[in-house]
């Protein structure tokens, strides 16, 4: 007779979890059963229990991560309470969030090894297991690499390199790709789906953006408030997009089109799940139409940044400014640059193409040694300027938040710089409370910063930066942590402050649609230098440019370029102009003068 655990290797029964000093489960009544060999996604907003169900499933609650754990966790057919997590381990492999939490050691090497080191396996087992590791996730050439000097999709590979050396029949990861470029997100992806084809690797990964798993994942489970909602096949869960939205997951835009097309009663097949699959439904229903284009009423063609009109003095201004860290690694190459009062500026290219350098020297964190560099900050030249001066001008939040807590509780953290800077308590407890209510955190003014989420302790860390009242806001990577929903709240937020109070607002970041939507201009680096610079459409009328970046436009933006020879705009940047662009067409417009 077979075992449960010979199909299901991971097994939930009735499981609720309550962490530690919390009233409110984190897991409440969850019954799964994963099947051998199968990739399963697990969506759902922040807070909605991905975490908590990928630690559960590797037995890191309840032996590591402490609090009140109600059913059972059987994984292979070992109930997790009853094993330690090194035992489990050799059963189940957990990747966490964070890539740099998994490393070590000084290579790459060594960091594969580390498990089936501890384990006191034999010096030739070892070997094959650390081989077999960096050989299926690609890390071969790069054994005697520091992992600190890998890229973000390297760092995210080479933890699972960690897990797989541990030889399990199981991967649970935690949002793999939440910290990753275009690039990087495709890399380990692709290496996940090549250990189920090629070993038939079970895998368990949570994540917020459906699009990114389409095409990937067998089946959706779908947590919110702690519960399982829905649970199905992809393209059966993908067609529930009424509940999907109501629970803060973010469709593939794509799907959002057809659905909207559906109800004119164009649409009649499945909703669509891919940009493949609605290039041919959509090329079909326009192959026959003979109505002029579409003519977008947009400055996007003119030349770089000439739409906006900008004073006659930059706020920022840099010229000659190249950085080589002492690795030998060139991040900037000559960067001229300036940048206006009140402007949006989306700041994109893939993990080591300059950004986060250039942030940082803009912030005062790196300062020019070449006396004909510039980097002028609101007429402050950063090269003599106090730190204390620099953050009265402009503030920096940084993609990683633990990197910028100081402090025990939020009051404590938004407070900091205020009283830094010698003012009246009186003021900053007025302030504070402001910043708190401002960003949403009523609820958690007292509570210990380590304890929150890190969507959370990123808008802390924003409030801190905000609170001092600088003319500039630098962010980096604003959707690190939180889902699509905070992602929108944040960059509302940040543009609010930009229209109501003059603000200049430079984002770094890897999410398009978030470009397409807040960014007033766009500037893209690559291998340290600016190959593009201009306003949203005009950016994404450049694909073949951005390639070389491994940026993508959006999804939209994308159908709407393979559409191009059936009269669509190639530089449509919403879902909403699409649907007014298609039925324009299919209803046999007249003139080519309708505007998007």
């Amino acid at each position: 007779m077979v075992s449960m655990h010979e199909d299901y290797p991971l097994i939930l029964e009735d499981v609720t979890f309550t962490y530690e000093g919390s009233r409110k489960p984190a897991l409440k009544d969850v019954d799964l059963k994963i099947r051998r060999g199968e990739i399963t996604a697990v969506l759902g907003r922040t807070g909605a229990g991905k975490t908590t169900l990928i630690y559960a499933m590797g037995g890191v609650i309840p032996n590591y991560v402490k609090g009140e754990l109600k059913g059972r966790v059987l994984v292979e057919g070992l109930d997790t309470r009853d094993y330690p997590l090194y035992e489990l381990a050799m059963h189940v492999g957990v990747v966490m969030d964070d890539p740099e939490a998994h490393i070590v050691s000084f290579t790459v090497w060594e960091d594969a090894a580390f498990g089936p080191s501890n384990l006191g396996l034999p010096k030739d087992e070892i070997l094959k297991r650390v081989d077999f590791a960096l050989d299926a996730t690609r890390l071969g050439a790069l054994r005697y690499r520091n992992p600190y000097n890998l890229s973000g999709g390297e760092k995210q590979s080479l933890a699972i390199a960690g897990v797989l050396s541990m030889m399990p029949n199981v991967i649970a990861l935690d949002e793999p790709t939440s910290m990753l470029d275009p690039l990087g997100s495709m890399r380990v992806l692709s290496v996940l789906k090549e250990l189920n084809r090629r070993y038939g690797i079970t895998v368990v990964l949570s994540s917020f953006d459906a699009e990114e798993i389409i095409g990937l994942a067998d089946r959706i489970v779908v947590l919110d408030g702690g519960e399982v909602v829905i649970d199905g096949g992809c393209r059966e869960v993908m067609q529930e997009v009424d509940m999907l939205e109501r629970i803060g997951i973010r469709i593939p835009d794509v799907s959002k089109l057809s659905m909207m097309l559906k109800m004119e009663g164009v649409w009649r097949e499945g909703l669509a799940m891919d940009i493949d699959e609605a290039f041919k439904h959509i090329a079909d229903m326009l192959r026959d139409k003979r109505t002029p284009p579409f003519r977008i009423d947009s400055v996007a063609k003119e030349d770089i940044g000439t739409s906006l009109t900008k004073p006659v003095e930059p706020i920022i201004r840099i010229r000659r400014l190249s950085h080589i860290y002492p690795s030998g690694v060139r991040a900037l190459r000559d960067v001229n640059l300036d940048i206006y009062s009140g402007e949006f500026v989306a700041l994109i290219g893939q993990n080591g193409s300059g950004k986060t350098t250039l942030a940082k020297y803009l912030c005062g964190l790196l300062k020019p040694r070449d006396k004909s560099i510039e980097v002028i900050v609101d007429g402050l030249d950063l090269r003599k300027a106090s730190m204390k001066e620099i953050v009265r001008k402009i503030g920096y939040v940084f993609q990683i938040p633990e990197q910028q807590l100081f402090f025990a509780t939020v009051r404590e953290e938004i407070g900091f710089g205020l009283r830094n800077m010698g003012l009246p308590e009186e003021y900053v407890e007025r302030r504070v409370e402001e910043i708190i209510r401002i960003l949403g955190l009523e609820a958690y003014g007292d509570s210990i910063t380590s304890s929150l989420d890190r969507g959370k302790k990123f808008r802390v860390v924003l409030g801190s930066v905000i609170a001092m009242d600088p003319k500039i806001i630098v962010v980096d990577e604003p959707t690190t942590g939180q889902d699509w929903i905070d992602s929108i709240y944040v960059c509302r937020l940040l543009d609010d402050l930009r229209r109501r109070d003059g603000k200049t607002v430079i984002m770094i970041t890897h999410e398009m649609e978030l470009v397409a939507r807040f960014a007033d201009r766009v500037i893209v680096m690559h291998e340290g230098g600016i190959i593009l610079d201009g306003t949203p459409r005009y950016v994404f009328s450049k694909p073949e440019i951005l390639r070389v970046t491994w940026v993508q436009p959006p999804q939209i933006t994308r159908l709407s370029q393979m559409l191009s020879e059936y009269g669509i705009p190639g530089d449509i940047l919403s879902v909403e102009d699409m649907h007014r662009c298609i039925t324009h067409i299919l209803g046999g417009g007249v003139d080519g003068s309708t505007r998007v």
